[in-house]
């Protein structure tokens, strides 16, 4: 029944220090303004929820369409057994406030210190404090230039789309 909630905004999800690793995850929420808070879901099984869990940090990274072939490898393979940054076209640049690395070709980098940890069915919802954040072009002036396709999720599996820049109001 989940899928009901779909279509959904797709991230990468940075985790890791010395090996780091990236997820691709749909289940990302905003939780607060002030502090500064997040949330992301991760599966247990997950190699990105052990990283966390070890290291008490995460980078949320905002991929746009042209990345989506980086996206579907890094959703669909597991860091745990291959080196799957080898499999990458993204590189990993130096985060300001935390040590997990950020994505150089996402539009924006939310750098994240884990705040408290909720067990929740198969998953683990990590609440992250965002520290700093870095963006690209699609946020200059703080807002959402749309001309940017973002990625959306349609359901499970390899399904996506894209946000366009038609705006609709009540």
């Amino acid at each position: 029944m989940l899928e009901l909630l779909y279509p959904l905004r797709t991230y990468l999800i940075v985790s890791g220090v010395e090996k780091p690793n990236v997820m691709t995850a749909d289940w990302v929420v905003p939780l607060s303004f002030e502090p500064k808070l997040l949330g992301v879901s991760v599966g247990h099984k997950r190699y990105t929820n052990k990283l966390i869990k070890e290291f008490k940090e995460f980078v949320v990274a905002v991929p746009t369409i042209e990345l989506l072939k980086d996206v579907w490898i890094a959703g669909t393979i597991s860091g745990t057994n291959e080196e799957k940054l080898s499999k990458l076209k993204l590189t990993l640049i130096k985060s300001r406030k935390v040590k997990v690395p950020s994505i150089k070709e996402c539009q924006a980098n939310l750098e994240c210190k884990v705040v408290k940890e909720v067990e929740v069915g198969d998953h683990t919802f990590f609440v992250g404090e965002i520290v700093d954040a870095s963006y690209g072009d699609a946020f200059k002036g703080g807002k959402t230039d749309l001309s940017y396709r973002f990625i959306l999720h349609t359901s499970f599996g390899k399904n996506f789309t894209t946000n366009s820049d038609e705006i609709f109001s009540p």
